[in-house]
């Protein structure tokens, strides 16, 4: 790997560790310092979510159009700022929760942008012509996401038994500011954006029209729709049916082992049938989710949901470098945008969907319901030209005219061919 992805990949460390302490920092917080009950503390998670929803499309075409590693300095410095003056203004005494919803909505919007271009740089850095490099190197993003997932709560629930939850912010902050540093001292010059004499909203549907006509990447979107959906609805479930929390905390635990396992995995077997087989490989695992605690043990249920979490690695994994190496540089952050509104609007039904069945039926059915949708996650990517090497190499035809206007997107079928192989070379694709 060149030492450019090692100043990248420690600052994904930072910027990812960040975002696990604040989750759990904010929210206590608000409940420690302003008394915040639970309508409170679940307003706060919406407005840090809400701006995947409402910018993600923009936020990809946008910066299809300007240099990225500008954008993700400017965003964690954003970050530093907005989450350093949270302990600065409860110093004051002047903290209220109109001002953390402000600092979550607007660190949300930092971070759309930061995560749509940290995904559309990468195969860049890389500087492409071995496609496994980047399966790789996903990998290794894949294996901090997870590390973070499960080490980020508990270093803040540390932390904050050490000091307070608002001298933890002081923490992530910085981090952030670490981040921006190590972004800075990346050395490889970007690729020259293309003119961008369309108006944003054109390339916006130039965006959505490419994922909605590309079988393949079409399949990814709705394979990763039904996988969030599922979690969402699942993860909502969870403490009504385990009802204790240190059950809980153990349960979700065995989920970031089988992702961490599957980012290791994932770099030694990324090949296009294994997204199948390990899809059909975990319905049991999803069936027995429901009925976790009685009538099946906890032990069983826990070995399933780190089963499940295996495949959401697994895929992120693959999929996240099939579409890096297939999409146009030209289309990269409008493609990332669009798969990003997608899932996140796919997490936000899930746990509505899941609440609304739950009230009505209870609980287990409602995590049924989600889990029959995971059951079915394979099936999307089965119809896709990625179950066979014959179904791939007809898949260009839907690709359009901005993968036609380059000679060397013709090569992406050997990439296609070998992807089955296992033996991956990326086509030269920068402009």
């Amino acid at each position: 790997m060149p030492r450019d992805f090692t100043r990248y990949l420690i600052a994904a460390v930072a910027a990812k560790w960040g975002v696990n302490l604040a989750k759990v920092a904010i929210p206590l917080v608000a409940i420690t310092s302003l008394g915040a009950g639970p309508g409170a503390a679940g307003s706060l998670a919406a407005a840090g979510t809400a701006p995947f929803l409402l910018l993600g499309l923009p936020a990809g075409a946008w910066l299809d159009r300007i240099a990225r590693r500008p954008v993700m300095i400017a965003m964690d410095l954003v970050r530093f700022a907005l989450l350093g003056s949270v302990p600065l203004v409860a110093a004051a005494s002047a903290l209220t929760m109109p001002y953390l919803w402000v600092v979550v909505f607007l660190n949300g919007v930092a971070t759309v942008f930061f995560d749509v271009a940290m995904q559309s740089h990468l195969p860049d850095l890389l500087g492409g012509a071995d496609g496994g490099r980047l399966v790789r190197a996903n990998g290794r993003l894949a294996t901090v996401d997870q590390l973070a997932l499960i080490g980020g709560p508990a270093l803040a629930g540390w932390l904050i038994g050490l000091w307070t939850a608002s001298t933890v912010l002081v923490v992530t902050a910085f981090g952030y500011l670490w981040s921006a540093l190590w972004i800075r001292r990346i050395r490889q010059p970007e690729p020259r954006p293309a003119a961008a004499p369309r108006s944003l909203v054109a390339e916006v549907r130039e965006g959505l029209s490419f994922v909605r006509r590309d079988r393949t990447l079409r399949a990814i979107a709705t394979a990763g729709a039904l996988v969030n959906f599922a979690i969402a609805g699942v993860v909502a479930m969870l403490p009504l049916l385990l009802e204790q929390g240190r059950t809980l905390s153990l349960f979700l635990s065995a989920g970031g082992v089988g992702g961490l396992l599957a980012a290791v995995v994932a770099k030694r077997l990324p090949r296009g049938r294994s997204v199948i087989a390990t899809g059909l490989a975990i319905v049991p695992a999803a069936l027995l989710l429901p009925f976790a605690g009685r009538p099946v043990p906890v032990a069983l249920a826990a070995a399933a949901w780190a089963a499940v979490i295996f495949k959401v690695g697994y895929d992120s994994v693959v999929l996240m470098s099939f579409r890096q190496l297939v999409t146009p540089p030209a289309l990269l952050g409008r493609v990332n945008g669009t798969l990003r509104v997608i899932f996140s609007g796919a997490l936000t039904l899930g746990a509505g969907t899941a609440g609304l069945i739950g009230e009505q039926a209870g609980p287990r059915t409602a995590a049924g319901v989600a889990c029959a949708a995971l059951a079915l996650v394979w099936v999307p990517i089965a119809r896709s030209p990625l179950r066979s090497t014959g179904g791939a190499d007809g898949r260009t035809a839907s690709a359009g005219a901005a993968r036609r206007a380059d000679p060397k997107r013709a090569r992406d079928r050997a990439w296609l061919t070998s992807l089955y192989s296992g033996s991956i070379t990326r086509p030269d694709r920068r402009p």
